[in-house]
């Protein structure tokens, strides 16, 4: 929990209370935001990409997620951690008081008939908390001489089959990174833009790293690293971030199970897992598309052949077969095991896949704190009932990266929250 909110609970409903009130105009609430931020401080306007709507949606579930999260008693390390993140963005102390202002100028202008005197005051306390815990993770990050950013040269690009891009990159200084967790990239050709991708690989501090990139229909960073991204271009980085890291040390059988290019965290795991001594027991369930879509296949048929005592199954759809037919036989080769009450399981993969697996493995005696997996993002689209008239003036939002991608859920007993990538 936040310390310094009133005594917490009084501030926590007013807030949440506030918040549901303004959700379904969620996207007329950010636009006044920002527009009201850069009347005001027009500096800041430097600090944004040039397009903003898929900042629009960041910044609303950001917001949301925080609230939601502010009697969790992980909250005050996840806002140390989005703060030192934030230093990526060039941000100042200064800015959060800015920000500040903006936010309940919002809030207020779309709130004309609930918003009071003590509502404003529990958003001004609430907010001057989450600002000072984001400010003294910055002053950490900076006292710890860590950099705000990494510049990674592009080594080698491969893209396969037109949809996932295989990326690996030089850092120009060492990149301290844990398996399982994921950077924020930035792209020359888009300033600004930044999106979340794990890292494939080991990290033992070899200064090339590797990143899976799924192309995304309209996708914006996706699209460029797929098809604008060559050797000897140079990447922008965020600190390593995500706590959904491989089990501890002596856990004694693991599952691990990837779909699409979940396999980029589950391939460092792997590795990780490799080296122990003793290594545990591991099984593989790696699921695709269909055949032509095991991208990095290449990589898992040698790490079998120097670790014959590996457990592997490949899952796609053949032909004939419905989209879904390759989760389904999956499903029922894991419903078929009767050893859950004694595995891990670390599962990563689109969000619907992951939350049906993870139902299915619960169901059938998975201890739920032996479940690493991502989180499920929240999205503002859930708003209920909207009229044509409210789609046509805020339309449906755009699909957005929970840039925690790696972190366990709340459900999960997780040491923090979810974060969001929402700058302020």
């Amino acid at each position: 929990m936040i310390d310094d909110i009133d005594d917490g609970t009084d501030d926590i409903h007013l807030v949440r209370a506030s918040l549901e009130r303004v959700r379904r105009r969620a996207g007329h609430v950010v636009r006044y935001f920002y527009a009201h931020l850069f009347r005001h401080n027009p500096q800041l306007r430097a600090l944004f990409p040039a397009a903003m709507d898929d900042q629009y949606e960041r910044l609303f579930t950001a917001l949301v997620h925080v609230v939601h999260n502010l009697d969790h008693p992980g909250l005050p390390a996840h806002l140390d951690r989005l703060g030192r993140d934030h230093r990526k963005f060039g941000i100042a102390d200064a800015d959060y008081a800015a920000v500040g202002e903006s936010l309940v100028a919002a809030l207020r202008f779309h709130s004309p008939n609930s918003w009071d005197e003590r509502t404003e005051a529990a958003w001004l306390r609430v907010y001057r908390s989450a600002a000072e815990a984001m400010t003294g993770g910055a002053h950490r990050s900076l006292a710890a001489h860590e950099p705000a950013s990494w510049d990674a040269t592009v080594v080698s690009h491969r893209l396969h089959g037109d949809h996932t891009a295989v990326v690996r990159a030089a850092v120009s200084a060492p990149y301290p990174w844990l398996p399982g967790q994921y950077a924020t990239i930035e792209h020359p050709e888009l300033p600004g833009v930044w999106r979340p991708y794990s890292l494939a690989g080991r990290a033992d501090g070899d200064s090339v790293l590797e990143f899976h990139v799924g192309r995304v229909d309209e996708g914006l960073l996706s699209n460029v690293l797929c098809d604008h991204t060559v050797p000897g271009q140079i990447l922008r980085l965020g600190p390593a971030s995500g706590s959904a890291l491989a089990p501890p040390p002596g856990t004694p059988a693991v599952t691990l199970i990837a779909a699409g290019t979940g396999w980029a965290p589950v391939k460092s795991v792997l590795d990780e897992l490799l080296a122990r001594r003793p290594a545990p027991r591991i099984r593989i369930d790696v699921v695709a598309r269909g055949e032509a879509h095991f991208y990095d296949g290449a990589s898992l048929d040698d790490i079998l052949l120097a670790h014959p005592y590996l457990s592997a199954y490949w899952w796609y759809q053949e032909r004939g077969e419905g989209r879904m037919r390759a989760a389904e036989r999956l499903h029922t080769h894991l419903s078929g095991r009767r050893d859950w009450p004694d595995e891990s399981v670390y599962l990563c993969g689109p969000a619907k896949f992951v939350q049906e697996t993870a139902e299915l493995l619960h169901d059938r005696g998975l201890p739920p704190g032996s479940l690493i997996r991502d989180p499920l993002p929240a999205s503002v689209a859930q708003r209920g009932h909207v009229s044509h008239a409210e789609a046509f003036l805020d339309p449906h939002p755009v699909n957005w990266i929970d840039p925690d991608a790696r972190t366990r859920p709340l459900d999960a007993q997780a040491p923090s929250p979810q974060s969001t990538a929402g700058r302020f």
